[in-house]
């Protein structure tokens, strides 16, 4: 691999911008922690925009910018399609999953698990929710950004790979650990800004470069179809069918429940600001379509060949973008790793914390809570950083992450729907589900990480999300037969009762909800437009005869 070509003018910026989202989370969080609430909900007063920042950079982060930039050097902008679902599923947060999770008043996730089910449930969804964080969040953000920065820096070996990982996991641990969740809420504020402004750069760049935007949508793959139609024939790992079935699956599961996501809804001063944070979350989610996957279809008409496709990005930034301006890109990269790694250790933690530390030591003080939280940061923190490089062997690392998801959420998907929208259900029914759903799911991870049995199955049981929506499927039968009506009518009762009993900050004033539906409207539109226009009947409806095609798909 040869050293990208970066100026030192870069790499001072790249610096400057690192260190000061650094300083800039720990300036704003300088205030004394004094309780886990603190450390974890900042105090329950975060407004909107922070809401929606952090919600944004818990989830567009290196291994975004890395590996789905990569996925659509490979297949085209319907590796993006991601971002559309994810938009989605914030606008369901706050239709649907705010009002229940702040009126129960939760301070994780899973513990709405012990109020519908029983305790064991929320043990089990706990552990579900930190393996997803770990593995699939801060692991794979480690992975990336040493990915970037020994790409940059022209290193090869493995122990250079390691270095680049533990350079990145010391920087990014320091600001959690010390300032906590408001901390990351601020830093997330400014890295947001950071991102978006980087990712337009680069596209507008290397759009340039590759000859105007009638140029560089001329890419086409094995069959004629247009690299920038979000819709996908339905037999492809991400073709139409899975992204409407299994991704949205993979999205409620994440956006919804996953405890890196909710604490942010959580840590918020109401139900208003709450609702609208993750509103703004799903508008810069549609933004994020154009300034992460479109670059990586730029790429595959300026530099196709390439010897892994999670290069694409660092090597578009490098090469096509002007130094300085080169820097202002990666700035944005790098300070997204301190998102993403803070977002993960501030929920992972909190999980042990409340889920796992809290039931077995109640009477411990805050301080000492506070203490215990921090420790427990700096020990997952060490574990990613060590797990990070086995991420190399996949394809590339999204393929990895949304693998990782369809085994285990599609399980957690039916508790929280079930429990939520139905009566019926109940702990018996959340127990057998779990178990199911996981075995069905980690079996299914299995058979098609490996190539030869993969080849073995049918050919819609060869995409991960296929399988998830099989697999939801199942659970949901698991639900109904496993469940005591008259269990589940009851418990659901008492979170009703509960939520009845709820202080004020459910409620939202008639100026609130007239400002809170149209953020709502505004959202629908921007989202449909979009999927509009990239799709075979907008700027993607051009076809090329296959003998010509450009770029060989992957099914």
């Amino acid at each position: 691999m040869d050293t990208l070509r970066i100026t030192q003018l870069d790499i001072a910026i790249v610096a400057v911008a690192f260190f000061t989202t650094m300083g800039f989370g720990l300036w704003f969080g300088r205030r004394k922690v004094a309780s886990s609430e603190a450390l974890f909900l900042a105090d329950r007063d975060a407004t909107w925009p922070l809401i929606g920042a952090s919600l944004f950079s818990a989830n567009i982060s290196s291994q975004q910018f890395v590996g789905q930039a990569g996925l659509a050097y490979a297949i085209g902008l319907a590796a993006g399609a991601f971002q559309l679902v994810g938009a989605l599923c914030f606008a369901l947060l706050a239709i649907f999953f705010v009002d229940v999770y702040l009126g129960l008043r939760l301070r994780t996730a899973p513990e709405f698990f012990e109020k519908r089910y029983h305790v064991g449930a929320r043990m089990c969804v706990s552990g579900i929710n930190l393996v997803i964080i770990l593995a699939a969040n801060v692991a794979t953000a480690l992975y990336a950004g040493a990915t970037v920065l020994a790409d940059l820096a022209g290193w090869n070996g493995e122990t250079q790979f390691a270095l680049a990982v533990g350079v990145i996991a010391l920087a990014a641990g320091v600001t959690t650990i010390a300032g906590g969740l408001r901390s990351v809420l601020w830093m997330d504020l400014l890295l947001a800004t950071l991102l978006i402004t980087g990712g337009a750069i680069t596209l507008v760049m290397s759009i340039q470069h590759a000859g105007g935007w009638s140029e560089a949508t001329a890419v086409f793959d094995a069959d004629g179809n247009s690299f920038w139609s979000v819709i996908q024939p339905w037999f492809r790992e991400f073709g139409w069918l899975p992204l409407a079935t299994g991704a949205v699956i993979l999205g409620v599961h994440g956006h919804c429940t996953d405890q890196d996501y909710v604490q942010r809804a959580l840590a918020a001063r109401s139900v208003y600001h709450s609702k609208m944070g993750a509103l703004f979350a799903g508008v810069l989610k549609v933004v994020a379509l154009l300034i992460i996957a479109a670059p990586g279809v730029v790429a595959a008409k300026l530099m196709p060949g390439l010897e892994h496709p999670d290069q694409a990005y660092a090597r578009v930034v490098a090469m096509y973008v002007p130094s300085g301006l080169a820097g202002l890109v990666f700035a944005g990269l790098f300070s997204a790793i301190l998102g993403t790694v803070a977002a993960g250790l501030a929920a992972s933690s909190s999980l042990i914390s409340f889920d796992f530390i809290g039931r077995l030591a109640p009477g411990l003080s805050e301080r000492r809570r506070v203490v215990i939280g921090r420790i427990v940061m700096a020990s997952l923190l060490t574990v990613c950083a060590l797990l990070a490089p086995s991420i190399r062997e996949f394809q590339g690392v999204y393929v990895y992450i949304v693998r990782l998801g369809a085994a285990l959420g599609p399980a957690v998907f039916v508790c929280v729907v079930a429990g939520i929208f139905t009566r019926r259900a109940s702990g018996r029914g959340a127990t057998a589900t779990l178990v199911a759903g996981t075995i069905f799911g980690v079996s299914a991870y299995f058979i098609q990480s490996s190539p030869e049995m993969a080849e073995s199955l049918p050919l819609y049981l060869r995409s991960s999300l296929n399988t998830s929506f099989l697999n939801t499927l199942f659970c949901a039968v698991v639900m109904y037969l496993a469940s005591d009506p008259v269990e589940g009518a009851a418990r659901a009762e008492v979170v009703l009762e509960e939520r009845r009993d709820a202080p004020d900050r459910e409620t939202m004033t008639d100026v609130e909800r007239r400002k809170y539906r149209l953020a709502l409207l505004t959202l629908a539109i921007v989202w449909s437009a979009t999927l509009f226009v990239f799709s075979p009947w907008g700027v993607a409806g051009d076809r090329e005869e296959p003998q010509s095609a450009q770029i060989e798909s992957t099914p």
